[in-house]
């Protein structure tokens, strides 16, 4: 007799890195990471959207600056049941988020590529350093980081620059800029690999059992979306790119620590939601380290935004349900950035509120001046809000000797390598929406 339906466990098995060299072999042993740079690039140049393909290798305090950076993956494969890797983008949509997943951990995959005919433009620039005063704006900083350059083909850059969806681009664009995410995603698997048949230094486990102990607050993350690939399908969502918002939908949080979800397009870099940061969620973690401690966590609500009145009430109604529906004693809400997904997320806050649910903000700033509020939108019932960072604050670029990701900037004139001021906002994941950074705000 059955005892019943298995729990979704997923353990992930954690192979620390401590350098990572280029040899004639890609192994790993003994903390090292060795890669066969001509064999990888080999690989990933087989793709026919890419016309060439360079891999480079990048240390925290080294002189480099990144820029036109696209997405940074961390190098994971699933071990047991095997093939399951990025599901719907490297292999048919599979069943994540049980199992084991081995992650090679302190190392990223970061893929570069510059903009091509068709292609929006306006938040398109992505920069971070490895080096000097704006490192630390960056978790990538922090990194070995694996640099995937990519180069798009003659036809592409002679394709017509046509007038085109403000946020997509042209179908071309759209096809180009998901094979530079596919490259990442193939190396970080290649880089993997290397642990297979191996012990990790330590593994995870992330269970969503029934939490030992009774009577704490049960609590529901509720994740707004900026427009991800889900399960290897865009997110259909924001009505501001031209579709129907969805429904909010409740997911297993180990999906999205086990590669369901990627990077789907190039919004602002401090906000751009990489594959990165979504496997290693610093929400999700807390919540998990949190679980039968404090609080019982109870899964995740998926949502993103409407472009109508009606579509924002019918969103925020149902989101405000499912939570409930969980149990939500309290939530944790996250904005994505921008301008229409604040009001659908400071709407989920109020319904929340008003049937007694206490609810917390993650949420960046946006204020040119300190006379502005630094919000897009507001309610009353938003008490309890924590800020990721004001992402129109100015830094200084400091000179760096070397430049991966191309010989020129976006949108700011000059040699890239030297020195410049510019704002938050280019700096990859710097005030991104999970929290997990290195800002922090003082009271005078």
């Amino acid at each position: 007799m059955s005892s019943g339906p298995r729990r979704q466990i997923l353990d992930v098995g954690a192979f620390d890195v401590s350098d990572v060299r280029t040899g004639d072999e890609t192994a790993f042993s003994g903390g090292i990471l060795t890669i066969n740079i001509e064999e990888l690039e080999n690989l990933l140049s087989a793709d026919p959207d890419l016309a060439a393909v360079s891999v480079e290798i990048i240390r925290p305090g080294e002189s480099v600056r990144v820029i036109n950076a696209i997405d940074a993956v961390e190098p994971r494969i699933k071990v047991d049941p095997p093939g399951a890797d990025f599901s719907g983008l490297l292999t048919v949509p599979r069943l994540v988020g049980t199992g084991t997943t081995h992650a090679l951990k302190g190392v990223a995959v970061v893929e570069t590529a510059l903009p091509v005919p068709g292609e929006p433009r306006y938040w398109r620039e992505a920069v971070f350093d490895m080096a000097g005063s704006t490192a630390g704006f960056s978790p990538l900083s922090e990194l070995i980081n694996v640099v995937v350059s990519c180069e798009p083909t003659t036809a592409l850059l002679e394709s017509e620059d046509r007038a085109t969806n403000v946020f997509e681009g042209t179908p071309e664009a759209v096809e180009y800029n998901k094979a530079v995410r596919l490259a990442g995603l193939k190396a970080a698997r290649y880089l993997a690999e290397t642990t297979v048949g191996k012990e990790p230094d330590r593994v995870d486990t992330y269970d969503l059992a029934p939490s030992p102990v009774n009577g704490l607050p049960a609590v529901v993350y509720l994740y707004q979306l900026a427009i991800p690939f889900l399960h290897g399908e865009i997110a259909p969502g924001a009505g501001a790119i031209g579709g129907a918002a969805h429904l909010p939908t409740p997911i297993h949080p180990n999906e999205l620590l086990d590669g369901a979800l990627v990077c789907g397009w190039n919004a602002i870099a401090c906000m751009r939601e990489l594959t990165y940061t979504v496997q290693n969620h610093p929400i999700i973690e807390d919540l998990y380290a949190r679980h039968g401690k404090d609080i019982d966590f109870r899964g995740v609500v998926l949502f993103t935004n409407g472009d109508t009145r009606a579509a924002k009430e019918r969103l925020a109604n149902h989101a405000a349900n499912l939570a409930i529906m969980m149990g939500a004693e309290g939530a944790l809400i996250n904005y994505a950035g921008g301008g229409h997904p604040a009001v659908d997320a400071m709407m989920i806050c109020r319904n929340l509120e008003r049937r007694g649910v206490p609810t917390t903000m993650l949420s960046m700033e946006m204020a040119a001046n300190p006379g502005e509020s630094g919000f897009v939108h507001f309610v009353p019932e938003a008490d309890a809000i924590v800020s990721t960072g004001n992402y129109e604050e100015t830094v200084l670029f400091e000179p760096v000797e070397r430049v991966i990701g191309g010989d020129e900037l976006i949108r700011i004139e000059g040699d890239p390598s030297g020195a410049f001021e510019a704002p938050l906002a280019i700096v990859m994941a710097s005030t991104h929406q999970f929290g997990g950074t290195h800002i922090r705000g003082e009271e005078y």
